[in-house]
């Protein structure tokens, strides 16, 4: 620290001295500018001098790694054997890249580096852009989205929410064949009220299998990979709308309950389209906000004149 004072001194007394003989220079002398560009070439060389002397940790040609670079690496507290393995990690990382790019700028061809410049501005524009885009997007976006829409896009759209295979609410439980609360799961899974809901939920460590959210839609292949009794065979027997089975085998008890089901060409089911629907309008908000915002700042710069064609 002592080290970087006694520089930063130097360079403020250095840029005085050069200062006075820059104006005694310029006011007898018509080499102003002359004067000005050897002024800020031994300003500028002052400061790259202290720049590569204050806290460098690593260097690779003319690429310096600072101190201030590594600070952040050692977030949580480890041993010191520990945090210099991290460290000189990181530094050895931060070398291999420098090498490999520099290597790169001499190997590959001018166009190959030309092309990559390219994408490299091109990606940097995209994230500014973007990311006003977003910013005028969560300032100005309204995403109140009332019945009314739902319900006008909806009659205007039904065919695109029409089901192309059938799904089910069912609930399921495969219970050991001598487990000693049998009786009570059955009587809690067909009444199934809010008390038997968390009444089986509170056995669930019992069951072989279980699947008690009957509230939620699953299609056919999701429905026979969870319910072990259920296959392409007999599928369509024991999938029947409010009924109830109950069977044993060597392998256990089984209790099935379907309680609802959409066939394939039906509505699908309000939830599913009210989601959907909401997505469909708030990307058609985003695209023509974006679109207006764009068109008001071209004729912005239009009338302002900042923006001129040739």
């Amino acid at each position: 620290m002592l080290k970087i004072n006694i520089l930063e001194n130097l360079l403020k007394k250095t840029f005085n001295i050069v200062n006075k003989v820059y104006n005694i220079l310029f006011l007898y002398t018509k080499k102003g500018f002359l004067v000005t560009l050897l002024i800020l070439s031994l300003l500028n060389s002052c400061n790259n001098w202290i720049q590569v002397n204050e806290e460098v940790v690593a260097r690779i040609g003319t690429s310096y790694l600072y101190k201030k670079d590594i600070v952040g690496i050692i977030k949580s507290p480890i041993s010191k054997s520990d945090s210099l393995l991290k460290i000189n990690t990181f530094i050895d990382n931060w070398a291999r890249k420098q090498l490999l790019l520099k290597q790169a700028k001499i190997i590959l061809p001018q166009s190959a580096l030309i092309k990559l410049e390219t994408m490299v501005q091109d990606y940097r524009d995209d994230l500014f852009t973007n990311s006003y885009r977003k910013a005028v997007l969560n300032k100005n976006l309204d995403t109140i989205i009332n019945s009314n829409e739902i319900n006008m896009f909806l009659n205007n759209n039904k065919e695109i929410f029409r089901l192309k295979a059938p799904l089910f609410k069912v609930r399921y439980i495969h219970l050991p064949p001598y487990n000693v609360d049998k009786d009570k799961i059955k009587l809690s899974f067909q009444r199934f009220n809010s008390d038997d809901r968390i009444f089986l939920n509170s056995l669930s460590y019992q069951y072989n299998t279980y699947l008690l959210s009957d509230s939620l839609w699953i299609n056919k292949n999701n429905l026979i990979s969870k319910v072990s009794f259920l296959n392409q065979n007999n599928f369509d027997r024991y999938i029947k709308k409010s009924k109830f089975y109950n069977f044993q085998d060597t392998l256990g008890v089984y209790l099935f309950f379907t309680k609802d089901l959409l066939d394939e060409g039906e509505l699908a089911p309000n939830e599913i389209i009210t989601s959907k629907i909401k997505n469909i309008i708030l990307n058609k908000r985003k695209q023509e906000l974006i679109k207006q915002f764009e068109k008001d700042i071209l004729q912005d710069a239009i009338k302002s004149k900042t923006f001129e064609k040739y």
